[in-house]
């Protein structure tokens, strides 16, 4: 069989330019993974039905408006996203630095294409991308490495949506300490709203929206994973309509986990 570029034995595209921080990659080969593709570190209502199903609406307004071709999974993991955008009907290439994430997101999405790689030294062409998608993957990096490497792979004009934890959700952040998920490491560093706001719009990633989301649910569905509780639909509408009323309480919408980046690249 004629060799291919970064392919190995698996049939997944490889890059051997490195994987990263050597104890966060350790974590994540360690991670139980779903058949769909999703890490199993929160519980399976609240995760899917309030967090899990307010991001896909979210991913899909943007890709509606800016209707891109060709997009990055910057930090794929086990490959959920892959295969929704595939399903979507886009060509979508996933990238992670987690060899099982990898083989577990190759399994979950046969459309997508897959690299083992060092986010920050990504084995791609340049300008290769009109849109990248990163689910909390950033703040596991360095982010004025990954936003230049992120910039050089981009077309002109690209657009992308980010989704990083916040340091200000005060739920969040007792949760890392007493509840913390299987695949939580001492490196990774959650960012304030006004650093990655800022750090974004010196790398020239022109901000569309910029907001954050989601007060209570994260730590919520942890606890209940935690604890083996399993919530009825009527009780997960009703922590979506509490989420929804606290997300709109003044002051609160910078403290929420989960902060919002959408917009396109300014060169």
């Amino acid at each position: 069989m004629k060799k291919r570029p970064f392919l190995d034995s698996t049939g997944s595209s490889i890059s051997r330019s490195g994987t990263g921080t050597r104890n966060e990659t350790n974590v994540y080969e360690k991670a139980e993974i779903s058949l769909a593709g999703e890490t199993v570190s929160y519980d399976t209502t609240v995760f899917p039905y309030v967090i899990r199903k307010r991001e896909i609406e979210l991913i899909k307004k943007v890709l509606q408006a800016k209707r891109p071709e060709k997009i990055l999974d910057y930090g794929c993991g086990g490959g959920w996203l892959s295969l929704l955008l595939s399903r979507w009907g886009f060509d979508v290439v996933g990238v992670d630095a987690s060899k099982n994430m990898l083989r577990r997101a190759k399994l979950a999405c046969h459309e997508a294409g897959f690299i083992i790689c060092d986010a920050m030294r990504l084995p791609l062409r340049d300008e290769t991308f009109d849109c990248i998608i990163g689910i909390s993957i950033l703040h596991h990096l360095d982010l004025k490495k990954a936003l230049k490497e992120l910039m050089r792979v981009s077309l002109a004009r690209s657009g992308f949506l980010f989704m990083e934890p916040n340091l200000l959700n005060p739920l969040s952040a007792i949760g890392r300490k007493l509840l913390p998920t299987e695949l939580h490491t001492k490196e990774e560093k959650p960012f304030t709203p006004g650093y990655l706001k800022t750090a974004l719009e010196l790398a020239d990633f022109s901000l569309e929206r910029y907001f954050a989301l989601f007060f209570l649910s994260f730590p919520v569905a942890r606890l209940f994973k935690m604890t083996h509780v399993t919530l009825g639909l009527s009780s997960v509408r009703i922590i979506s309509s509490l989420e929804s009323a606290l997300e709109r309480l003044p002051g609160i919408g910078h403290l929420n986990s989960t902060i919002i980046a959408v917009g396109k690249t300014n060169r």
